[in-house]
């Protein structure tokens, strides 16, 4: 009999991760469903059925209506027998552990997909809300050893309820569209030879985005050729963004793209791509820049050192830092045969640690090890009722 699992996280996802969930896991093994907290995004919907999978949603418009869902989310894992609840983000591993706890679910797993921002910022109920989470679910998966780390130090959760499974991507999803793609987008951005440096991320300032700004008038000056930024992501911060871009006397070398389906395209098309942020559990846009062959630039925050070794496929920063930023950039664009070097150099590695079909078989395995384990003390708790036995 195949197991049922079923992934709880929000209403959206731009990174295409649910969609490969679905296209990796074991058909013959696992009845994957997918539910979300608030109302599911249509297209995300169509993805997930469009590839078998069942889709369910708590239809929560808003925090008020919390209390509701949880009760659907519970009535939902009761009635279709849920093997293992697999929670993905904070407020839907607050909701959705609870409500596995309440139904009785034999097995629930929480991915942790940030590390220290909640204690970084001050949030302390988040906080006490994370380390909730934690003891309710069975086991919780670190998506870096830096989120394993901060979660047994600062929240003092047990070592032995951690999994540290490393992020992967589909190296089939992260390629170019087409040859042609990469310098349509060069003369698109950069016709008269400029550097292009790519940014990839939502606006938040836990990417770094004021640092990178920052340094852009010592960029500008220190490269020898002129610089064009692209800016590949959404967010509520955008306003602020371009009035900082343009207090510094840049907005003319800033391109703000808003979310694009391209990433790849932008990736290999151009001459480095740049990741400042301040706080980071992983940074999946650096494995899918180093698979493409294009050189990056980091912070040397969270997760990041765990995928990119700096001087052997890429240059690390301190965070927040952005003379070390400028630095750093204006040097590896002044210096081609550098780039050269860097360009591939992290391929393999990424093709080895990060594939996704590894992730998802490590997620498989650990439903394996508790689900065998929720049996076996089923089965003691039933002998310890016949002490004749």
């Amino acid at each position: 009999m195949r197991r049922k699992i079923l992934h709880f996280a929000q209403a959206g996802d731009t990174s295409g991760f649910f969609p490969q969930l679905a296209r990796w896991h074991q058909r013959e093994r696992y009845e994957m469903y997918f539910g979300t907290l608030n109302p599911i995004e249509p297209s995300l919907r169509q993805s997930m059925e469009s590839a078998g999978v069942r889709c369910f949603s708590c239809d929560c418009g808003s925090r008020p209506a919390y209390p509701l869902g949880m009760v659907r989310l519970a009535r939902f894992l009761r009635r279709n027998r849920i093997d293992v609840l697999h929670t993905h983000l904070f407020e839907p591993s607050v909701i959705g552990l609870t409500a596995g706890r309440i139904a009785g679910a034999r097995v629930l797993v929480m991915t942790r997909h940030y590390s220290d921002y909640h204690t970084r910022i001050d949030k302390h109920w988040h906080v006490r809300l994370d380390c909730l989470c934690t003891r309710l679910a069975h086991r919780v998966i670190a998506v870096s050893r830096h989120t394993a780390e901060h979660m047994t130090s600062v929240e003092g959760a047990p070592a032995s309820k951690i999994r540290v499974v490393l992020n992967g991507i589909d190296f089939d999803r992260v390629r170019v569209s087409d040859p042609a793609a990469p310098p349509r987008i060069r003369n698109e951005f950069a016709s008269d030879g400029s550097f292009l440096l790519l940014v990839v991320g939502r606006l938040h300032p836990e990417k770094g985005y004021t640092h990178l700004f920052q340094a852009l008038p010592a960029i500008r000056a220190r490269a020898s050729r002129p610089v064009i930024v692209l800016v590949a992501g959404a967010g509520p911060f955008l306003d602020r963004y371009r009035a900082e871009v343009a207090s510094l006397g840049c907005a003319d070398i800033v391109r703000f793209l808003g979310f694009r389906s391209d990433v790849a395209d932008l990736i290999a098309a151009s001459d480095v791509m740049v990741l400042p942020s301040v706080a980071e559990a992983f940074g999946l846009a650096l494995t899918e820049a180093l698979h493409l062959g294009t050189p990056v630039v980091a912070t040397r925050v969270g997760g990041i050192p765990e995928i990119v070794d700096d001087g052997l496929d890429g240059v690390l920063v301190p965070g927040g830092d952005h003379h070390a930023l400028s630095e750093a950039i204006g040097a590896l664009l002044n210096d081609p045969e550098r780039r050269r070097r860097l360009v591939g150099a992290g391929r393999a590695k990424v093709a080895t640690r990060f594939a996704f079909e590894r992730m998802v078989r490590s997620y498989e395995q650990l439903y394996d090890e508790l689900t065998a384990g929720s049996e076996d003390r089923v089965l003691a708790g039933s002998l310890g009722h016949h002490p004749g036995l």
